[in-house]
């Protein structure tokens, strides 16, 4: 009878007795920790650039194009022999820091290829035959 006495003198001074909030357990979720493969490259065919730069100031285009993961195919036959020597210089350069490749297919022309493009066979001879460069 006194917790009644004492709950409504409480009550008529504006005090309320707090209660105690019970916490319920929050479900654990757990999450997959496992990477996820996911294909990048949506583009099946891959272009293949030819460029016939006359100046060597369009080797930067060449550049770019390797930049941007894109093979191209240079042919330098345009060009006089010093300048030509420059183009390929400035190339395998840029081929170097983008952990490319450059290969030769014949005399002045070169198959510049980024690091995402595998070069394998004899690239000399299908492309001598498919030029018919011979």
């Amino acid at each position: 009878m006194s917790s009644k006495v004492i709950d409504k003198i409480m009550s008529f001074l504006g005090i309320e007795e707090e209660e105690e909030e019970i916490q319920t357990p929050q479900p654990v979720v757990s999450y997959d920790r496992r990477p996820k493969v996911v294909n990048i490259h949506t583009n099946p065919q891959i272009k293949v650039l030819i460029s016939k730069p006359e100046k060597f100031e369009q080797v930067l285009s060449i550049c770019n194009e390797l930049k941007s993961k894109k093979p191209v195919i240079v042919d330098l036959q345009k060009m006089d022999k010093s300048e030509a020597q420059r183009v390929v210089d400035f190339l395998s350069g840029a081929v170097y820091a983008l952990n490319g490749e450059i290969t030769k297919i014949s005399g002045y022309i070169f198959l510049v290829a980024p690091e995402n493009f595998d070069v394998t066979g004899d690239i000399k001879e299908e492309v001598n035959a498919l030029y018919n460069l011979n």
